[in-house]
Formats: structure tokens, C-alpha cells, sequence
């Protein structure tokens, strides 16, 4: 008995240890000056070998108790079904930037300003992307409304919400101008009286697993995805390069849009919501090292089908090697495995 029990107090014991040496942003908020705090995460940076900068960023520069109002994800499991994956034969390219592929099917950053709304954006965002890509009408930009998905839709609100596009498939959001933006929950009554007549929907939505290869091969597929991780006190103070959690207390979960993908330097592209002025004009990479770790980048994602899905993936079959010989697409194990 007495052994047993000096086992389980070791194990114990190493499990203590296990968590304290690996949930040190729960343990250790980041503390001192502004300039403590940048040298810190800065010597940080070099120690570990990341590939980054830290400094003084717009976001961080906001009062401390306002940087909860940059995240606002509401963590719960997708409850659409996962997503078709399609057979592509040959490989997928070892880069993509959503950017500069054939066009820039990616609108431009926008700033959810002092509202947990990142939900919103991450999901209008995919959706301005999805209309891009789907429509041959000469339409090379275009801005919806974030205030309809945060008013209308019942999705959430300024106090979070979650990756769900319900309202896009069956209702969907009309241009910014019928509901302008102002960072707060606002009234669907303030809306343009008939902007449901002209609303931009998705065809269809459904999830993405978070493996690497899932996700490259749904942003070849579908285009953009909104996506999620959490968001650690060092992240406020990114700059620029391949960001890595380095040190600080976890704020809470954020969504974003993934556009891209970098296999040579083994990251990620993907637009915040947080204004042009913050990180590389608005958008961020981060390494795909950050699927493993307490950022738990890709926690969420999800893609947007469009009604004319079926063309867009015989169009992706066409332009890679290897196409089936019969010049169809078939379907393979869903996405969630």
C-alpha cells in the first residue's frame, strides 16, 4: 500500500512538473514597462531561435484592458459536417498567397476596432474571397458588411461568437454601405430596409481538420478560410516574420482568415482584423509549428463551397499534373479524420 502510494505521489509529481514547464504563458503574464515587456519577449526571440519582431505595434500601444476586445472567439466544436476533400492526383504547389495567384482574391484589412467581433470579420472576410473567386463579372474588390453578420445573424456579438456560416449559406450579407461598421452590437432594424434582395450567400459550408496537408488542400480547393487560435500577450507586439509563442499570458481565442501557405520556410499566411497599421500591413505568418503548441493555430476552420464548386474543382484538376484520365473528380475520406 505504502508503495503504491509512493508511486502515485511520484507520478504525481511528474505530472506537476510536466504542466508547469509547459503552461508557463498561464503562469507568467508579462509585467514591467512597456519596454520590460518588449525586451523580455525581444531576448525571448533570440534565445529560442524564432524567426520574428517584436516591438512597439498599434495594438499595443491600446490601454492593456482593451486588448480583450481584439479577440472574441466563442471555442466551440464546428457542427457542420467536414467539408468534401478532393482527389487531386498530383502534388499540391509548395507555396499559394491568395494574393498574387492568378489575381488578388483577398479584400483588403479591416479593424473590428474596440469589439470582440473578430468572428465577423474572419467569416465576412472568407465570404468577400469566396465572391471574388466565384463571380466572372469584373469584380475586383469588394467590401459586406461585418455589421449585418454582427447584428443580424445571431451568431454572436461584440462579446464573441463562433465560426459558424449558417447565416452566409441562407441568408448571406449585403455591401458595406447598407450597414456601415461601428464596433458595437448595433440593431438588424438599423439596416437598409430590402438589403436581403441583393445579399452575397456561400453554396454550402463545412469544416476543415487542422492537419497541415487537410488545410493546404482545402485552401487549393475552396479559397480562403476563416480559422482560429488563441492569442498570447507576445502576439500583441508582432511586427513582422514567422511568429512562434514565445512568453506571456493567453488573452483568448481569435479568428482570422488563412490565404496562404509557405512550405519552404514552413508557415502560414493569414489577414488580421486588427487595421493595416498592425503587423505586415495587416497580415501575419506563423509557423506550422503552431498547430502543436498552446496557440493551437487551426483549433477552428472552416470553408466555404460555392454554388459553381463543381467547375472550380474540375478547373484546380486541370491546371495540375496528373489529371484523372476521365477528367473527373472524385471524393475521398472527409476532412475530420
Amino acid at each position: 500500500m505504502k508503495k503504491n502510494i509512493k508511486v502515485l505521489a511520484a507520478l504525481s509529481a511528474a505530472v506537476l512538473a510536466f504542466l508547469a514547464g509547459n503552461t508557463p504563458s498561464f503562469a507568467a503574464p508579462l509585467s514591467g514597462s512597456v519596454k520590460d515587456q518588449i525586451a523580455t519577449i525581444q531576448s525571448l526571440i533570440q534565445k529560442n531561435g524564432a524567426k520574428w519582431v517584436a516591438g512597439e505595434t498599434s495594438i499595443s500601444r491600446l490601454p492593456r484592458e482593451e486588448w480583450k476586445f481584439r479577440v472574441g472567439l466563442d471555442y466551440q466544436p464546428i457542427t457542420a459536417p467536414p467539408i468534401e476533400e478532393t482527389e487531386v492526383s498530383a502534388p499540391l504547389p509548395p507555396s499559394l498567397d491568395w494574393r498574387d495567384n492568378n489575381g488578388n482574391y483577398v479584400t483588403g484589412v479591416r479593424d473590428q476596432a474596440k469589439c470582440g467581433s473578430c468572428w465577423a470579420f474572419a467569416l465576412t472576410a472568407g465570404l468577400e474571397s469566396n465572391v471574388l473567386r466565384s463571380q466572372n463579372t469584373g469584380i475586383t474588390d469588394i467590401d459586406l458588411s461585418e455589421q449585418v453578420m454582427l447584428s443580424c445573424s445571431g451568431t454572436g456579438s461584440c462579446n464573441g461568437g463562433r465560426l459558424n456560416a449558417n447565416y452566409l449559406e441562407n441568408t448571406g450579407l449585403p455591401i458595406e454601405a447598407a450597414y456601415p461598421y461601428t464596433a458595437t452590437d448595433g440593431s438588424c432594424d438599423a439596416a437598409a430596409p430590402g438589403w436581403q434582395s441583393s445579399a452575397y450567400k456561400i453554396g454550402s459550408w463545412g469544416s476543415v481538420s487542422g492537419h497541415l496537408s487537410a488545410l493546404q488542400k482545402a485552401l487549393n480547393t475552396y479559397g480562403p478560410l476563416p480559422t482560429a487560435f488563441y492569442v498570447y500577450e507576445d502576439f500583441m507586439y508582432y511586427k513582422s516574420g514567422i511568429y512562434t509563442h514565445t512568453t506571456g499570458s493567453r488573452l483568448g481565442g481569435h479568428a482570422v482568415l488563412l490565404v496562404g501557405y509557405n512550405d519552404a520556410e514552413q508557415y502560414f499566411i493569414v489577414k488580421n482584423s486588427w487595421g493595416p497599421d498592425w503587423g505586415e500591413n495587416g497580415f501575419f505568418r506563423i509557423a506550422y509549428s503552431e498547430l502543436d503548441t498552446f496557440v493551437n493555430f487551426a483549433m477552428s476552420t472552416i470553408a466555404y463551397q460555392s454554388k459553381d464548386a463543381q467547375r472550380r474543382i474540375e478547373a484546380l484538376n486541370k491546371t495540375m499534373e496528373g489529371i484523372n484520365t476521365d477528367g473527373s473528380w472524385g471524393r475521398v475520406q472527409p476532412l475530420f479524420n
